[in-house]
């Protein structure tokens, strides 16, 4: 599971100021009542920033941990492994935003740079958490057993395969498939859509069918792409006019809806996993997020919960080995445990996920940022 957390952030990129914060800004009183619950679309384009998904990545990567702590019978309701497909969601929409903006202005797609700013952003902590898990599996006796699992897999995680490595039964770092999944996106999705096909309607089509073919497939994995893929829609129709009209007007409804969609999907994936219905449902819900921003900022900007998400990256890298080590301690043979275990987990995570932030990865974005400087001036000269 993931990004997936996690695994990305472009939003580091952005602009920090809410549309509507903008438009109070400029004349307080002329503050229209339906921006408080619609974003036009020219506020959509005024601004990168998406101050909702701080929030939604939050509350993704607490619904990750549930989906390990099978003990507690509640959280198997939950389906917490379901968060990780408003990761992918995310990703593919955010890159895809953040392309189309970026040719509209320079009038091309700088592809190097790209792949330079994910690598340092992405690979570093993926690294460091490699080599935290191997000195935890090495050296406490409790997770010996695990440690011929995590050598014999250690290459493809090396190889940045790590959503192959475990194709004969789980592991401690079986989490890691989702760097795989957005890496490949990364260095795949942009080169065929961005510096092949020109036009948008070919690039939706073509995004379309791609993510039509991972759905007919099926597989877990198929399902994984077709979620990046639906995010990578939802970007390539927000920024046409009538495009965003379509979405804007799909969610217009009661703010029931999106939480009755929620509890119906919980539902639905308690018998089986349904990954194209699990793509279309979060992919409604980050529209949803997006255009009806005001009504759902309040909640998903609340400050522990958007720090909690500025920081997932890393808590969802080290948050399986918290809570084995909590298991250690508490057992995992009850609820009660189980419970314990959890805030364990999450006591131990997100310090270590600060400390991750603080030493690698921010130096490894400003690593990148000074790189390219260096590149570009060596250029002009």
């Amino acid at each position: 599971m993931t990004r997936c957390a996690s695994a990305s952030d472009p939003q580091r990129e952005m602009s920090r100021l809410p549309p509507t914060l903008a438009i109070a800004e400029r004349n307080p009183t002329m503050l229209p009542t339906s921006a408080s619950r619609e974003l036009s679309y020219e506020d959509y384009l005024a601004t990168d920033h998406r101050p909702a998904f701080d929030g939604l990545r939050g509350l993704g990567f607490l619904f990750v941990v549930t989906a390990h702590v099978p003990s507690v019978r509640l959280f198997d309701y939950l389906q917490g492994w379901a968060a990780v497909w408003v990761f992918l969601v995310m990703s593919g929409y955010l890159v895809t935003m953040l392309m189309m903006r970026e040719e509209k202005r320079s009038g091309r797609i700088a592809f190097g740079p790209f792949l330079v700013r994910r690598f340092f952003r992405i690979v570093p902590s993926y690294w460091a958490a490699i080599l935290l898990y191997w000195l935890a599996c090495y050296a406490l006796p409790p997770l010996w057993e695990d440690y011929p699992r995590f050598m014999a897999r250690l290459p493809a995680y090396l190889a940045f395969m790590p959503e192959y490595a475990d194709i004969d039964g789980f592991s401690i770092f079986t989490h890691s498939w989702t760097v795989g999944v957005e890496l490949k996106f990364y260095l795949l999705f942009p080169a065929v859509l961005f510096l092949i096909l020109g036009s948008i309607k070919w690039r939706f089509t073509a995004t379309a069918a791609a993510a039509a073919l991972f759905a007919a497939h099926g597989a877990f994995l198929s399902g994984a792409y077709c979620a990046v893929l639906c995010g990578a829609m939802l970007a390539l129709a927000l920024e046409q006019p009538r495009g965003y009209a379509f979405v804007a007007a799909l969610t217009r409804v009661p703010a029931v809806v999106p939480v009755a969609l929620i509890a119906g999907l919980l539902v639905l994936l308690h018998f089986g996993e349904r990954f194209t219905a699990l793509a279309a449902a979060m992919t409604w819900l980050l529209a949803y997020t997006i255009v009806r921003e005001a009504a759902v900022s309040r909640m998903l900007t609340w400050r522990p919960l958007a720090y909690l998400g500025r920081r997932s990256y890393g808590a969802y890298l080290l948050h399986f080995l918290a809570l084995r080590i909590g298991y250690m301690f508490f057992g995992d043979d009850s609820a009660t445990s189980g419970l314990l275990a959890a805030a364990f987990c999450l006591a131990l995570t997100m310090p270590a996920a600060e400390l991750m932030y603080r030493m690698i990865e921010r130096p490894g974005r400003d690593l990148a940022r000074g790189l390219l400087s260096r590149v570009q001036t060596a250029a002009i000269r």
